[in-house]
């Protein structure tokens, strides 16, 4: 639920979702692997060598979208704050409108009222409204993802995906073949107490988030198509390479955008007294950076 005294601290990070999710639905450029002069991704990988020693990942685009610095210099006040957030676009007034309502429970209705106003989406809201309503960092990413990208493949897409990720035997599988399940799913007595520890908010929250944006990427991107016709180009050797390529390479990314966003925003006084909303703003954008990367990589393997 939402505080008056975490207002600001979500407002920034609904348009910070916002950026990425409509970079997103514009298929705007966010990563970029350069080879050095004389290769390509595709000779790299078809030759044999088992790291890729002459290819390098650039995500700065997608910081670009985030406006990082201007937040690390300008996020230690509200009027910094407000700053920032007009170099944002929402040329609607939607995420205004939320955030201008009076108290906690008006921005609560506002938002509900995203969902249940718009057929596409009711059935969003009949299976996923608690969630809506009990934890708001998800709330927003669900909004803004659904805000921007509109067909109506995408709400199904991404309930199937949260529904894998509490009922199916492995949990949630991403397109690399990463396994996402709740804590102690699967745990037998050896694992039982690690899988009590984990059983925390914060883990909730960044494993919600994250299947949101891996369900809604691979729409987007047609990942789930487009991935296995490049590895059926490829000879048994050569997929084993590509497979561990393409993972590592957007492992990399979501590694470098998560820990600059949730320096930057820990930086900042509204949110050092609530993990969870630098969590939600991180773990978006860390799993838009694996997206677009695993976009990239298959875009320069000529698929």
């Amino acid at each position: 639920m939402i505080t008056v005294d975490d207002k600001s601290g979500y407002m920034l990070v609904s348009f910070l979702q916002d950026a990425l999710a409509t970079a997103l639905a514009g298929k705007v450029p966010l990563a970029i692997l350069r080879a050095a002069d004389g290769t390509t991704l595709a000779h790299e990988l078809r030759s044999g060598q088992p790291i890729p020693r002459h290819l390098a990942l650039d995500f700065s685009p997608l910081l670009d979208v985030l406006h990082l610095p201007r937040l690390g210099d300008q996020g230690r006040s509200a009027q910094g704050i407000a700053q920032i957030l007009q170099g944002f676009a929402d040329p609607l007034g939607e995420l205004k409108r939320l955030f201008d309502a009076p108290t906690p429970a008006a921005i609560f209705a506002r938002l509900t009222d995203f969902f249940t106003g718009r057929d596409e989406l009711k059935t969003v809201a009949s299976l996923l409204g608690s969630f809506v309503e009990g934890q708001f960092g998800i709330a927003l990413s669900l909004l803004t993802t659904f805000k921007n990208l509109t067909d109506p493949r995408f709400p199904r897409a991404v309930i199937d995906a949260l529904l894998e990720y509490f009922f199916a035997a492995d949990g949630f599988v991403t397109v690399d073949g990463l396994e996402v399940a709740p804590p102690m799913q699967g745990a037998d007595a050896a694992g039982g107490i690690k899988g009590f520890a984990d059983k925390n908010g914060e883990r909730y929250l960044r494993d919600l988030i994250g299947v949101t944006v891996e369900a809604a990427g691979d729409v987007q991107y047609q990942l789930r198509d487009r991935y296995p016709r490049m590895l059926a180009a490829l000879n048994p050797s050569q997929q084993e390479t590509a497979r561990r390529w393409f993972r590592g390479f957007a492992t990399m990314a979501e590694a470098g955008v998560t820990a600059a966003v949730e320096e930057t925003l820990l930086g900042i006084g509204s949110f050092q007294g609530n993990r969870l909303i630098a969590a939600a703003a991180s773990a978006y954008a860390g799993t838009a950076a694996r997206k677009a990367t695993q976009h990239v990589f298959v875009s320069e393997m000529n698929f």
